[in-house]
């Protein structure tokens, strides 16, 4: 095989695009795409049958099978949880590969940075959706108002993998397009962290819900967003180290927020302990969480629960107890009878009705927002990705996720990106190419320029 060898871990959600496009490339550059999966079925089925594909079923958390398959690679893409990524950089350092993921650079991954400099490799990370367009959109955005002369005095970023509406059926205005357990334990146990007004600002995981930031983004309306865990560490990855107000934060759907608050407030979202094994239904388990004195009917008792405890109007209230009757809470359906978290209990009850149909679409929405001064005068800068899926396999998620991954790996094994040690994309020489390529496939963004937006954080 040789050098010209990439090594593809996880053949499930978001390799679609990813395999594609590597696929697509083999041929002219005479590379082996070696597909490696826990299924045979999903490592063949992401093949093709392709004469450059070789799909193998392997048992990826056997660090000997590792090992063998990384021998003789170029590059490895590991699509696996991002917990294991650590396993596969030292093995992939040890037999001198060059790695890329889609995940946050941990602290783990970031020790490995002077000896994989000195290996001679690239350990690229966060090269996904968000993260990875989002740091290379930011980043020319960024550069291209300082080339005009600006001074930045407020960045906000938004990301929402949200549902297509013609595929939006529930009162959630949500359906899974990412790994459902992430979308659960969302910001848990936080606190989320930002700056505003020069001051850095803590939101507990309790109120994170609660108080949504409303924002109207362009050519899509009104959505809401919660603050990322930590935005602090982008104000020097950007270089605003000296920017009055930073935020990185996530959108959904109006609504979405506050049956979700309620969620967390219950209890439901907790997985630090496991509940005792009985047979209990979806019912039962909502009447654990709720105070006795409420009476024993759910739909009763959560109302009690919505009005008195978190103060909902009643306009509210009637909204979310819809939600919770969507997903069956009132309903005498039996759950798993083994001990389980409340977070993993509450991801089995949300799989069935928030999971993509055939023909569901997904959208990504991604929405950059820059005020800045210029020649003495106060502007806003805008800049909007919005992205439909094609149906439940060629999602938006997986084309965001996937392709810049694949332009990535394919730059590096031309020799057209020369980095080494461990990164993150905000570099010219991988945002420009890989920004460029992806407005081929209809990744693009739309930028308006205004008169100074109202503060985002005042309602």
């Amino acid at each position: 095989m040789g050098d010209s060898s990439i090594l593809v871990l996880g053949a499930g959600r978001s390799a679609t695009y990813l395999i594609d496009y590597l696929l697509e490339h083999a041929a002219q550059n005479h590379w082996t795409i070696t597909i490696a999966d826990l299924s045979a079925e999903a490592a063949e089925r992401a093949a093709q049958g392709h004469p450059y594909a070789r799909p193998v079923a392997a048992d990826l958390t056997n660090q000997n099978i590792l090992l063998e398959l990384l021998n003789n690679q170029k590059a490895v893409i590991s699509l696996l949880p991002a917990d294991k990524h650590p396993v596969v950089a030292r093995l992939a350092l040890h037999q001198g590969v060059s790695l890329f993921t889609a995940s946050y650079v941990s602290p783990e991954m970031q020790e490995l940075n002077d000896q994989v400099k000195q290996s001679g490799l690239l350990f690229l990370n966060e090269l996904g959706c968000d993260p990875g367009i989002d740091h290379m959109s930011t980043m020319e955005l960024l550069e291209n108002l300082k080339s005009e002369g600006a001074r930045i005095t407020g960045f906000y970023s938004f990301t929402g993998g949200l549902i297509a509406p013609d595929s939006d059926d529930h009162p959630w205005h949500y359906k899974f397009s990412w790994n459902p357990r992430n979308v659960v334990l969302a910001g848990s146990p936080g606190p989320a962290q930002y700056r505003y007004q020069h001051a850095t600002r803590h939101l507990p995981y309790a109120r994170l819900f609660l108080e949504p930031i409303r924002v109207d983004v362009p050519g899509v309306g009104l959505l809401d967003a919660y603050p990322n865990r930590d935005s602090l560490p982008y104000t020097t990855l950007y270089g605003l180290d000296d920017i009055p107000t930073l935020l990185r934060a996530t959108f959904r759907y109006p609504d979405y927020m506050q049956g979700w608050s309620v969620m967390v407030q219950l209890g439901l979202t907790i997985n630090h302990y496991r509940l005792a094994a009985k047979t209990r239904t979806r019912r039962d388990l909502l009447m654990e969480f709720l105070p006795p004195q409420y009476g024993n009917d759910p739909r009763r008792a959560l109302e009690q629960f919505l009005t008195i405890d978190m103060g909902f109007p009643t306009v509210q209230m009637k909204i979310i107890l819809n939600q919770f009757q969507s997903i069956g809470f009132f309903d005498s359906i039996p759950l798993p009878n083994s001990s389980a978290t409340p977070a993993e209990l509450l991801e089995h009850i949300l799989l069935p009705h928030w999971s993509l149909g055939a023909s569901d679409r997904d959208r990504v929405v991604m929405h950059h927002r820059v005020d800045y001064e210029i020649n003495g005068s106060l502007r806003t800068r805008t800049s909007t990705l919005d992205l439909l899926g094609k149906d439940a396999t060629h999602t938006a998620m997986a084309q965001t996720v996937g392709l810049p991954l694949a332009i990535a790996v394919r730059l590096y094994v031309q020799g057209k990106i020369t980095l080494q040690g461990v990164h993150i994309p905000i570099h010219q020489e991988i945002y420009r190419p890989i920004l460029n390529e992806l407005s081929q496939y209809g990744v693009h963004f739309t930028e308006t320029d205004t008169e100074p937006l109202q503060d985002p954080f005042i309602r």
